[in-house]
């Protein structure tokens, strides 16, 4: 199980991404344990896949009513399905790729993978558990889990 001080290198990742878009600070909520029985979700989730000398994923999951709303703010016209999924790939890669300063240059993500409402629980171990962090943004729910090792 990851260290929970390590948390904070994909936490300031997702309020960095927040920040380039918009002045209104993300909130992130206290990091809390789940076991990965049934994984919290919204709508959509995009989910990363980490190899290297840690593994696991990591995944960020949000409301389509969020989505939007980003995709608003950053004055993008389009705010159909595809683009919303695009929208949350590029919010996991954020999240995942600043890692890589964290945990060195073998940490590897693979490309994002979007799926509906939460990720599927048989892709995570069940001997380990998951960090679920809320977020909060524009009054807007969402969640960051990572589950690695």
């Amino acid at each position: 199980m990851i260290q929970v001080e390590k948390l904070e290198v994909f936490l300031s990742s997702i309020s960095d991404f927040f920040a380039q878009i918009d002045d209104t600070p993300v909130a992130i909520d206290t990091p809390y344990l789940h076991d990965n029985k049934q994984l919290v979700g919204f709508d959509y989730s995009g989910m990363i896949k980490i190899s290297g000398p840690i593994e696991g994923y990591v995944y960020v999951s949000a409301p389509t009513i969020m989505l939007r709303e980003v995709l608003s703010v950053m004055r993008e016209a389009d705010n159909s399905l595809s683009m919303m999924k695009d929208l949350l790939g590029e919010m996991a890669n954020t999240i995942s790729g600043n890692a890589r300063t964290e945990f060195g240059p073998n940490f590897i993500i693979a490309p994002p993978k979007i799926v509906d409402g939460a990720p599927n629980s048989t892709m995570f171990p069940k001997n380990r558990q998951s960090y679920i962090t809320p977020i909060n943004w524009r009054g807007y729910q969402a969640v960051i889990g990572i589950c690695i090792a």
